[in-house]
């Protein structure tokens, strides 16, 4: 009796333990599980504060920064909303990455250029004499740099995406056909890009992309060395008379980066949801600027309606520029490693990966 009894508690028990299985579901299991449902039906709405340099109808920032802030939306299900402060209503070139750490914004997109001292390894990117074929080029670059190398100057915030714009141009008042042409010239620079122009006998200026445009038109400074693109963003073909084109001169690199405490109070679905985005967004880097029709095009198209010549440095001279910038990684290697970081293995893998996707992109 005792044992019919004993049978009978053991099917009920095993009869409820199978019914609160199925009762539990099929889409989460185990405590990991249950924790995350925890913490997301815990989580409350918020709303990020996104800091820009780019003017709110700049193209890239129509169909990166702020497509970014509306896809996070809908993947989120509206957990996470994003404020864009355009044009530096927010935080200045050059301070975004900081006010990112400090939290004034919670996601911020800059250039490197603007940080050489606290984005080392970033702007090795920048120094002259590497050939970067297309911004497509210099997108992959710049992100598998980052995924190899892991530099610590980005350990304090959360990088969301990060592209490359090239190759750069020389948009000037006066023509520059050769070397000789640019000696004495001063020439608007940020970054590494300022030994390059000393190196090719110019004379860098240290301004922003938003006083290119008044300190052309008065005089100031003789041209810029920029992306093609901002010859119609920006105006500035308007106020250029020339824009020279070299593939071994100029290069610069974006980021757009999420506070690291912001970041770490998303639970993990959030997470990955964001990242989808992310990879979303860089790919939309990756055309933007070199597909016909794109943003190079569509500026250099500018220039040429205002009356620009565009000069197209011949092979021999673009060979005699390179050959001229060549010292610039070596340098640029002695001034990380005076820093502790070992810029021979940096400026090494800039190269290594440069050459890779040239020759996977434009064979």
């Amino acid at each position: 009796m005792k044992f019919k009894k004993s049978l009978l508690f053991s099917i009920a028990l095993i009869a409820m333990l199978v019914l609160l299985a199925g009762c539990g579901g099929g889409t989460t299991e185990g405590p990991a599980a249950d924790e995350n449902t925890a913490v997301e039906e815990t989580m409350k709405p918020i709303t990020l504060k996104y800091a820009d340099f780019f003017p709110n109808t700049h193209p890239t920032s129509i169909a990166m920064m702020q497509h970014w802030g509306k896809r996070v939306e809908e993947v989120t299900d509206g957990l996470v909303k994003v404020d864009y402060y355009p044009a530096g209503t927010l935080l200045k070139n050059g301070d975004i990455y900081e006010g990112v750490v400090s939290g004034v914004a919670d996601v911020g997109h800059d250039v490197s250029g603007y940080n050489i001292g606290r984005l080392p390894v970033l702007n090795a990117m920048y120094v002259g004499g590497i050939e970067y074929k297309s911004a497509k080029v210099a997108s992959y670059v710049a992100r598998d740099l980052v995924n190899e190398l892991k530099p610590k100057e980005l350990e304090d915030t959360q990088l969301m995406f990060i592209y490359g714009i090239s190759p750069g141009v020389l948009m000037t008042t006066k023509p520059v056909r050769t070397m000789e042409d640019l000696k004495g010239m001063q020439i608007r620079a940020s970054g590494a890009n300022v030994d390059t122009l000393e190196l090719l006998g110019a004379v860098p200026v240290g301004i922003t992309i938003a006083e290119s445009y008044d300190s052309m038109s008065k005089g100031v400074v003789d041209g810029a060395i920029l992306p093609a693109e901002p010859l119609k963003a920006f105006k500035l073909g308007e106020v250029t008379k020339y824009v020279t084109q070299s593939s071994v001169i100029y290069n610069t690199v974006h980021w757009c980066t999420m506070n690291k405490d912001v970041w770490n109070s998303f639970p993990k679905d959030i997470q990955d949801a964001i990242n989808e985005v992310n990879e979303e967004v860089f790919m939309v880097a990756t055309e933007l600027w070199d597909k016909e029709g794109g943003l190079s095009q569509q500026g250099l198209d500018f220039a040429v309606e205002n009356g620009n010549e565009i000069i197209t440095l011949s092979d021999e001279e673009n060979a005699r520029w390179k050959e001229k910038l060549k010292p610039l990684q070596g340098e640029y290697a002695k001034s990380l490693d005076e820093k502790g970081i070992d810029g021979q293995a940096v400026m090494a893998k800039v190269v290594e990966l440069t050459d890779k996707y040239n020759n996977e992109f434009h064979k």
